[in-house]
């Protein structure tokens, strides 16, 4: 085997104190959607449409659009609330009744989605297209033992993970027919159980993994890369934890060590995160955005059917919060995107 993880952990600094505060929250913290949820008023909705107009004038591509071509006023106000919520609270924030109806223009539904998310921080790449807004849906394309798909095109059931950016943002455009839901776990207290009871495996995560790179990769560069699922830095502990599947097949594919133990700490950790007593479960209704903190949420979504005309699509966008702070190297792998390649 090739590509084996140095075990010498006193390479990585790790976090030995259990973390304390609204990051590291049990499910019975939550015991209503109330708490996770602002609904957007007809007021907010007008400011909406009319920071649509303003940004249609500006004659910009929506990807060139910045919170000062999209103004807004209360709203923002509410959106500074969510952004304090995602980066100092519980990492968990939903907005529900974003205008998604029939009447409205596609183009409409994603400018104002864009410039509503513009004033949480700017966004950045996420596949090797470039794309900066993509649809979470099935592709069609089979499941994730297909090594040219990625968890937002499968209708298969995603395990607990984050994605790349500090903030990822979901638009509920349609629920399925049957399934689709989504399960949120604080990955503080992940991390607590760890050093309560299974402190032995601790240092794994800190070194990290080996991720299949899923054929995104530039010309030149190896189809795999390492990164650790927590990192202890300047007294702040964050976390990145993609998907299981993409270690398996890095395994797989490129004859790299993957070790009893090391399965054993995927294991531990996903069976915490998927613990009731851990876990909140939702359904994202249309009209819904939901937005999670990489850095301290994990997430999951249940298996889905999509019904006659009835498909599940939701709009996701990669965000990092103004001013957020840099994690350190071999952590967070595309925090600032993923690298464009030419597609032939």
């Amino acid at each position: 085997m090739k590509g084996m993880i140095d075990m010498d952990t006193d390479s990585y600094p790790l976090c030995t104190d259990l973390i304390t505060g609204p990051a590291a929250w049990k499910s019975s913290d939550f015991t209503d959607p109330a708490q996770w949820t602002t609904p957007l008023t007809s007021d907010d909705i007008g400011e909406l449409f009319a920071a649509l107009e303003h940004a249609r004038q500006t004659g910009k591509e929506l990807g060139s659009i910045t919170r000062e071509d999209f103004p807004l006023d209360q709203l923002a106000q509410k959106l500074k609330a969510v952004s304090h919520e995602l980066t100092s609270q519980s990492g968990l924030a939903v907005l529900s009744g974003f205008p998604i109806g029939s009447d409205i223009p596609r183009a409409d539904i994603e400018l104002m989605y864009w410039g509503l998310c513009a004033h949480l921080g700017p966004a950045v790449t996420q596949n090797a297209r470039g794309e900066i807004m993509v649809p979470v849906k099935n592709y069609g394309n089979g499941g994730l033992l297909n090594a040219a798909t990625r968890g937002y095109q499968t209708n298969e059931a995603l395990p607990f993970h984050t994605d790349s950016s500090d903030i990822v943002g979901l638009l509920c455009l349609q629920s399925a027919g049957e399934g689709g839901l989504s399960s949120i776990t604080s990955s503080m207290t992940i991390h607590n159980e760890l050093l309560r009871n299974h402190r032995e495996l601790l240092g794994l995560y800190y070194a990290g993994f080996y991720y299949d790179r899923r054929d995104e990769q530039l010309d030149g560069e190896v189809p795999y890369y390492r990164n650790a699922v927590f990192a202890w830095h300047e007294g702040r502990l964050t976390c990145r934890y993609y998907v299981r599947h993409f270690i398996e097949s890095a395994h797989e594919r490129f004859d790299l060590e993957l070790s009893p133990v090391e399965r054993l700490a995927l294991k531990t950790f996903e069976e915490i995160a998927d613990r009731p007593e851990n876990k909140i479960t939702m359904r994202i209704n249309p009209g819904d955005i939901q937005f999670l903190n990489n850095n301290v949420v994990v997430h999951a979504r249940t298996a889905f059917v999509d019904a006659d005309e009835i498909n599940r699509e939701l709009l996701r966008v990669w965000l990092n919060p103004f001013d957020a702070p840099t994690p350190p190297p071999g952590h967070a792998a595309f925090r600032e995107g993923m690298p464009q390649k030419q597609i032939r």
